[in-house]
């Protein structure tokens, strides 16, 4: 199943990379997944998960808990897969301060640093759209973007 056609109230988790993978690494990593999700369990039972690999750089999984929760052992798994994968190929899909800005059809990466000069040197602003990274339900997640302003890393505004 695609996360479009999920649930609006599935739980989401969103993975992000400071730069895209290669088009190889997408490749294996979209095989991987696409085999966890379809076997995913908690506590015995199957999990109606899906997930998205956009940009080669951005991960999306999602549960629908109206069918089955995700248990914390079943999401530690997900998160052991992603840290064996990107030990493996010396990703970091857990750096949390990172904002991604879209521009057209491509995403920026910044770390805080370089969100802040970014800003001060007006290339970013307010209504700058950026994923919105911290949704915890498809319903949440909406379009998928936010305006800076209204966003978690709104303080170094």
């Amino acid at each position: 199943m695609e996360t479009q056609h999920m649930n609006p109230e599935s739980r989401l988790w969103f993975y992000g990379l400071d730069s895209p993978m290669s088009v190889l690494q997408a490749k294996e990593l979209s095989a991987l997944m696409s085999e966890f999700v379809n076997e995913w369990k908690a506590h015995g039972s199957e999990l109606a998960a899906a997930f998205r690999l956009f940009s080669n750089q951005f991960l999306i999984i999602t549960v629908d808990e109206n069918q089955q929760t995700a248990t914390g052992c079943s999401i530690d798994k997900s998160v052991h897969l992603l840290q064996e994968f990107g030990m493996k190929h010396n990703l970091d899909f857990f750096n949390r301060l990172l904002v991604h800005i879209e521009h057209g059809d491509a995403h920026d990466t910044y770390s805080i640093s370089q969100l802040k000069e970014a800003i001060a040197n007006g290339e970013v602003h307010p209504l700058s759209n950026i994923l919105n990274t911290t949704a915890t339900t498809l319903r949440e997640s909406g379009t998928g973007k936010i305006a800076l302003k209204d966003s978690w890393a709104a303080k170094y505004l």
